[in-house]
């Protein structure tokens, strides 16, 4: 019986994995990719625009702690989920606005300009800052932190976005210290914010 569990569930990871664009699948192996630089620096140098239109640059990342997710706006559930728990862990925690930055980085520059990202963000948190700016530049920034991305038309010149969906919890010096993952415990994840508070 041990046995037949067992092969059921490699069959399983197998078939997962297989899929290739399959969340579960890219999450596992995205997740082990960036953990293993935990406590070292990622990203480099940025020139960037945020959802007001105002440049942004690598130096938003330090001289506090902050939370940096990266997505996009036409996401049906991990990305509207992730903004609204981000504002909800911020707001339980009590943590002043000028205290912990947030940023919501777009792997879809292409669609999400400023005006599409203020459009999407600021009914939901008047703290959280949407990156985005020149495709190539916004793409160059997002590989810089070893994040997964790849666009997966949808047919009729649709398409939609695999990305990695954990957010990175940073130091003040803008280096990943831990990682909270897609629909994780919010005492957890509010802990590991508190950590760095």
């Amino acid at each position: 019986m041990i046995a037949r569990t067992r092969t059921i569930l490699l069959g399983l990871a197998v078939a997962a994995l297989a899929l290739g664009g399959g969340f579960a699948a890219r999450q596992l192996m995205d997740s082990r990719t960036v953990s293993t630089a935990v406590g070292t620096e990622l990203g480099a140098p940025f020139e960037l625009v945020d959802h007001t239109g105002a440049p942004i640059t690598e130096a938003a990342f330090e001289g506090r702690p902050s939370l940096l997710f990266f997505g996009f706006t036409h996401c049906p559930e991990i990305c509207p989920t992730t903004v609204y728990d981000m504002e909800t862990w911020l707001t339980e925690l009590d943590v002043a606005p000028d205290a912990l930055g947030a940023f919501f980085v777009t792997i879809d520059p292409e669609r999400d300009t400023p005006e599409f990202l203020a459009d999407y963000l600021e009914p939901q948190s008047e703290r959280i800052i949407g990156i985005t700016g020149a495709p190539e530049d916004v793409w160059a920034m997002a590989k810089s932190w070893r994040v997964y991305f790849q666009k997966r038309p949808l047919g009729e010149g649709e398409y939609t976005m695999d990305h990695y969906a954990s957010v990175f919890v940073l130091n003040t010096e803008g280096q990943v210290v831990d990682l909270i993952g897609f629909g994780e415990n919010p005492e957890i994840a509010k802990a590991k914010i508190a950590s760095v508070l």
